[in-house]
């Protein structure tokens, strides 16, 4: 069977971060999360108008992101055994079909709290939607999750620093027409990938109920932390200025290698725990 082109991959993102993006538990109140974290700070208001990092060390934050990482995925790992006990096999697709949209949608979840703790500003606008901009973000930040090639340069370009420009690029003309997009359609169609694999993986574990639903959360568990801390050694590297010197593909380059995806997603990316 040929593989998903990088076209449909990159759309598989699109519609699955939009479809998850609507449901109630993915979405993080960045003041909220920082008042619950940071509440007994004396710099707390400075730390709600400018983020943890004014106030406190990259390498600091790393290590307060350790216990944020290990209780999302204990909670994702709890949803995804609840929903893998589904014994209908008539629903069977459609139930493995909804673990992957709670999976990633606590993904995006894990990936908000990681953000703010770093200081990045709210990932969704006023409505509760989240806007272009806001999209490419996560894709950023899945991709850095996955360990897809560029992702840590995306993360740094669509960082707090570049987020204003970023806003502004995008409103002034079609996402296609930017300079980056062959990279965030590129990061965007190895998240398509591994959401496609996810949906195969899932549907296969609701086939025996009771076994399924323990093997469904024990990997979602085993790939969900070093899942979250990559994208924290990431954004705790760009916060240090790490990427200030990372090259950019040219364009056209960029979009002739584009078919290497499939090669960089087999051999660049691993779900082992990192140490």
């Amino acid at each position: 069977m040929a593989e998903p082109s990088q076209d449909k991959l990159y759309a598989t993102t699109l519609q699955t971060i939009g479809a998850v993006s609507k449901l109630p538990v993915v979405r993080v109140d960045r003041e909220a999360f920082l008042r619950k974290h940071f509440g007994d700070s004396e710099h707390l208001d400075v730390i709600l108008e400018h983020g943890p990092q004014a106030v406190y060390s990259a390498e600091s934050l790393r290590r307060k992101a350790n216990s944020l990482i290990k209780n999302s995925a204990a909670k994702t790992s709890a949803v995804s055994f609840a929903s893998g006990l589904a014994a209908n096999p008539a629903v069977m697709i459609v139930a493995g079909g909804a673990d992957v949209a709670q999976y990633f949608g606590f993904a995006i979840n894990m990936a908000q709290q990681i953000a703010y703790l770093f200081g990045e500003d709210d990932l969704f606008d006023g409505g509760g939607q989240l806007t272009e901009a806001a999209q490419i973000r996560v894709i950023a930040y899945l991709g850095a999750m996955f360990g897809a090639a560029g992702a840590a340069a995306l993360v740094s370009n669509t960082s707090k620093a570049a987020g204003a420009s970023l806003g502004k690029k995008v409103a002034a003309q079609a996402l296609t027409k930017t300079t980056w997009y062959p990279l965030v359609k590129r990061v965007g169609a190895v998240i398509g990938l591994k959401i496609t694999k996810k949906t195969v993986e899932k549907t296969v574990t609701k086939a025996v109920p009771i076994v399924g639903g323990v093997i469904s959360g024990g990997l979602t568990y085993v790939t969900f932390r070093p899942m979250g801390h990559r994208l924290a050694d990431t954004l705790t590297k760009n916060l240090n200025g790490d990427f200030d010197d990372e090259l950019e593909l040219n364009p056209q380059f960029a979009s002739m290698t584009s078919g290497s995806i499939v090669i960089e997603m087999e051999e660049g990316v691993t779900d082992e725990p990192t140490a």
